[in-house]
């Protein structure tokens, strides 16, 4: 009986035992086929460029994944070369960096062409402090709960851009950042461009001149840049390779290699003055099919191109107050212009090709350090009073902004503010500050203390952030006058005279023509002739 039941029990044991075995080994088959179909689902992620809508970005501390970052828009990523072969590879490391992306957040992608700016990165690094949030067209695209270093690639008013993940990204200026100097790159980079202005290149590349010229670009080893790329480098916010140089003409156009650009559609008005474009000083040579070989290769050198003539001189207008007498309106003052007068002078000097000079401009040319166009003036006006301003009349900077053309406002800036003066197209300069006065005795700048003169000098120069120019009221002046103006650092100094000015004067007697209320357009004509 005893044998018996000891049999049935050990059929039992090894009926469970079976069953045991059998069932461990089910689920074996069943964790096998789910591990394969887990590791086929990563492979299906995978990829050597993944695109997602958001998701986490992860970093791993020890043998732990957590998150330090979000992916708030739809990106391509690229992924470092890796093969999946176990079913722990469920965190894709970002290439070249030390995060990842969880597997199921992705999917494959193509890569995300992108075209690199031919620029230099600046040596200056941005560190981001507590979090880092990068932008794309506005659009945010990632957050990094964690400090960054990025190198700068460009920047403009608002943000700097940087290379990151085969990409480029913005970082506001606003955010939480330090700039930092580093020695990214030793390249070379162009500290100046030259402009080159071609008046017909259909012509010009036709002649023997322009393929000598085309020549010398080649063997040199200069390359044109866009004008989008001059214009960002003009105003200091990308660092272009050596060798650059940009060609202007009426219509853009290629020759062989070279790209030519309408500078119509700059925002940067070119100032031909044969001479080499710097950053904020936008001077062009004038290219013509005379232009000779050697005098292409001073251009290339970024020298002035100097032709020897008669010594040149420059007509100096001298505007004072405008009115509208179309609409009632009326001045005493002989020194007034009525609109209608004004627009048709400046109709004049546009339609005739001639250059309305900038202050900077005429201000170099008086000191030998540019050449200007044969057919250049310099329009002045003094005092700020009726109809040159945007508060008494508004007559000067509509009309200056419609032609396009320049001139120079000599502000008493004691007396009005100078915001009610802004506009491009018009530079602002002393006029003393509070010495506007004629005295029983003498114009008030003569007859004043030399402290007095000093200090009233120094509060214009204050406001206007200039010393290139001054005007004596009056037109009065004398020697004390002259060496005060020469004391606060004044370069030039113009008073009346009625005959153009030219580099052998006296650079603080600097003469102009006074534009009287009955003059005619033949005077004008002649005065500027």
């Amino acid at each position: 009986m005893k044998k018996k039941i000891g049999i049935v029990i050990i059929s039992i044991l090894l009926t469970l035992i079976l069953v045991v075995l059998g069932y461990m080994g089910m689920k074996y088959i069943q964790k096998q086929k789910a591990d394969k179909k887990l590791l086929e689902d990563i492979k299906s992620h995978y990829s050597e460029y993944v695109t997602l809508e958001s998701a986490n970005i992860y970093c791993k501390n020890e043998d732990k994944y957590e998150v330090c970052g979000t992916i708030e828009n739809s990106t391509v990523m690229p992924l470092n070369s890796e093969e999946i072969t176990t079913i722990q590879n469920q965190y894709f490391n970002i290439k070249n960096t030390n995060y990842f992306l969880f597997y199921t957040d992705v999917i494959p992608a193509n890569k995300n062409e992108v075209t690199f700016p031919n620029y230099i990165d600046f040596n200056n690094n941005l560190h981001t402090k507590e979090e880092t949030h990068l932008y794309q067209n506005g659009t945010l695209v990632m957050s990094f709960h964690q400090e960054m270093d990025f190198v700068i690639f460009y920047q403009d008013a608002e943000n700097y851009y940087v290379k990151y993940l085969e990409q480029i990204f913005a970082i506001p200026k606003t955010e939480n950042i330090e700039v930092i100097d580093n020695l990214n790159t030793e390249e070379v980079v162009a500290e100046q461009i030259p402009v080159l202005y071609f008046d017909n290149i259909e012509t010009w590349k036709e002649t023997d001149n322009g393929k000598e010229q085309i020549a010398l670009l080649k063997e040199q080893g200069f390359y044109t840049v866009a004008l989008s790329d001059y214009e960002a480098w003009f105003y200091g916010n990308v660092r272009l390779k050596d060798k650059a140089i940009l060609l202007l003409s009426q219509s853009e156009g290629i020759v062989e290699e070279y790209s030519f650009y309408n500078k119509a559609t700059s925002s940067i008005s070119f100032s031909p003055t044969n001479s080499v474009s710097r950053v904020n000083s936008a001077n062009m040579y004038q290219v013509k099919t005379t232009t000779t070989k050697e005098q292409f290769q001073t251009m290339l050198a970024g020298n002035p191109i100097i032709i020897p003539k008669q010594e040149q001189k420059v007509a100096v207008l001298n505007y004072h107050f405008f009115y509208n007498p179309d609409a009632g309106e009326a001045c005493n003052e002989n020194i007034c212009l009525a609109t209608s007068k004004f627009e048709e002078q400046l109709q004049y000097l546009k339609n005739n090709g001639y250059y309305t000079l900038t202050m900077t401009e005429f201000r170099d040319w008086m000191y030998g350090k540019i050449n200007i166009p044969e057919k250049s003036v310099l329009l002045t006006i003094d005092d700020g009073a009726a109809g040159t301003g945007k508060h008494n009349g508004n007559k000067l900077i509509p009309l200056l902004e419609k032609y396009d053309l320049h001139a120079t406002l000599f502000l008493i800036t004691g007396w009005w503010s100078i915001e009610n003066y802004r506009s491009p197209n018009l530079d602002i300069e002393s006029h003393t500050n509070d010495m506007h006065t004629m005295y029983q005795n003498g114009a008030q700048l003569l007859v004043s203390s030399n402290e007095q003169v000093i200090n009233d000098l120094n509060q214009s120069i204050a406001i206007t952030k200039s010393k290139k120019a001054f005007c004596f009221p009056f037109y009065a002046y004398n020697s004390t006058a002259i060496r005060q103006v020469q004391e606060v650092g004044f370069e030039l100094a113009f008073i009346g005279g009625n005959y153009k000015a030219s580099r052998s004067n006296n650079k603080y007697m600097i003469p102009r023509y006074p534009i009287y209320k009955g003059i005619t357009m033949e005077q004008f004509i002649h005065m500027i002739s």
